[in-house]
């Protein structure tokens, strides 16, 4: 027995030990800034960059940022200040941040940030006379194997010819966080107060404790569609799975916590590999049951289908007898979608089989619940005979068999059940095959890796599964 409680009491002092090691890693881990705001342009004048630049550099000092601050900075000050950040991201490692205001434009798909000067460049000097964002995203990724967040609340408006409104979208990476103050080919608002609606939220979000990466960009997100009744909508481009909380919750480390990147293999791992080997497309589509309110209060259900749309994901949902789609793209551990109303759908997803989503003004909310993820089938595979079981949407059940054949892109099935037959005709698509049968909603099935078909119907409150009968 004694020899079993040494050897128990030093499997306890180990695991203190490396907790404490982590901890420990948290408490030191470096946080490195470069703030830049430019606003005297002699050619096209801003009112708040440099407000802005102040702004963002106060929060981050209160959470625990070492800040090199630049304002009404030219080429050569911008380009000394990147060489210095990217030094010392080299000596020091941990998270680092680039944040500039000011005008920015993009020529052939490339985004430059404009230093502040007396007149403006002309279009053949345009590219050299300016800085490249390229450039401040390489030397943070080639100084440091940290984590990277860059923040543009750029594009205000294009003063110069030759180059065009807004900024084009920068690919991220598993170690780049990118925010933009507006979607990618629009123009952010300078604002009527002392600070940008971006920065403003942003600032207040920074200082908010306990808020992951995500959520202090959510809250951003939703504080300037709000502000401006929807005219700007930030953007964010991220595949960053770890986790980051700028101002932690607890009162003995106010700077906030971050894990090393080494130990951020213990995070979230199931969902990352996921994420590296099919892409958070193919790791949220499937079938859901929808439950959501609506503005007024009222509140509704219904079933929801996600099928991969190139990088995106096309969402459709059937609500009552009511049918609506929208377009998703991811950032980060959110998913944007607009749906054709003026206000889209921000969801949060961590992996598990939900998704929180929420109305970018705050006034609607809807939450989605697995009911059968898909898998990459060929659609030849599912032609047969087929057992099933299911449930009424009065809680009976019901069990039979269908036949399935498929002709060109169209698939028939013929239910028996009991006494009874049904015929239904549908289409696949991404591996959501959809049965119109005759009733007020179709039958929506997720096809599984196993061949088997999970279907919701009635507004989700029906289900069926399909099982290939063997031989058949």
């Amino acid at each position: 027995m004694n020899a079993i409680k040494r050897y128990a009491l030093s499997v306890v002092l180990v695991v203190w030990t490396v907790l404490g090691l982590i901890v420990a890693s948290h408490a030191s881990e470096q946080r490195t800034a470069l703030v830049i705001g430019n606003a005297q342009y002699g050619y096209g004048p801003l009112a708040n960059p440099v407000n802005d630049a102040l702004a963002i550099a106060r929060a981050l000092d209160k959470a625990g940022f070492e800040v090199i601050l630049q304002t009404d900075a030219n080429r050569d000050a911008m380009e000394q200040a990147i060489r210095a950040f990217g030094d010392r991201l080299k000596k020091e490692g941990g998270v680092g941040l680039f944040y500039y205001a000011g005008h920015g434009i993009q020529i052939k798909g490339e985004n430059y940030l404009l230093p502040v000067a007396g007149d403006a460049p002309a279009d053949e000097v345009l590219q050299q006379q300016s800085v490249a964002v390229s450039e401040a995203v390489e030397v943070m990724t080639s100084s440091h194997d940290g984590l990277n967040i860059v923040v543009l609340d750029a594009c205000r408006n294009n003063p110069l010819g030759g180059a065009s409104s807004g900024l084009s979208r920068i690919d991220s990476n598993a170690r780049l966080f990118v925010s933009y103050s507006t979607s990618p080919g629009s123009v952010a608002l300078d604002g009527q107060g002392s600070n940008s609606p971006f920065t403003k939220h942003l600032a207040s979000a920074i200082a908010t404790p306990a808020l992951n990466l995500e959520e202090t960009f959510k809250r951003t997100l939703k504080g300037v569609f709000q502000e401006t009744n929807g005219q700007q909508t930030p953007w964010i481009s991220s595949s960053f799975f770890g986790d980051f909380t700028f101002v932690d919750g607890s009162t003995d480390n106010p700077a906030g916590s971050v894990p090393k990147m080494a130990a951020l293999a213990a995070i979230g791992t199931a969902l990352k590999e996921s994420t590296a080997r099919t892409g958070p497309a193919r790791q949220i589509s499937g079938v859901y049951r929808v439950e959501g309110t609506n503005p007024n209060g009222t509140t509704y259900d219904g079933m929801l289908a996600i099928t991969p749309e190139d990088r995106n994901v096309r969402l459709t949902w059937w609500i009552g007898t009511d049918v609506f789609t929208g377009v998703g793209e991811f950032a980060g551990r959110m998913l944007v979608v607009n749906w054709g109303d003026k206000h889209p759908v921000v969801y949060s997803f961590t992996g598990a089989e939900t998704l929180d989503g929420e109305w970018a003004d705050g006034s609607a909310s809807e939450k989605l619940t697995l009911y059968s993820r898909t898998a990459p089938v060929e659609a030849e595979g599912l032609t047969g005979n087929y057992s099933v079981a299911g449930r009424n949407p009065d809680g009976t059940t019901y069990d039979g068999t269908v036949v399935l054949t498929q002709q060109g892109r169209t698939f028939t099935l013929i239910w028996t059940v009991g006494t009874d037959s049904y015929h239904g005709v549908g289409e696949l698509d991404g591996n959501v095959l959809t049965v119109d049968w005759g009733d007020k909603t179709p039958v929506v099935y997720a096809v599984m890796a196993d061949g088997h078909l999970k279907g919701l119907w009635a507004a989700g409150r029906g289900a069926e599964e399909l099982t290939r009968i063997q031989g058949q």
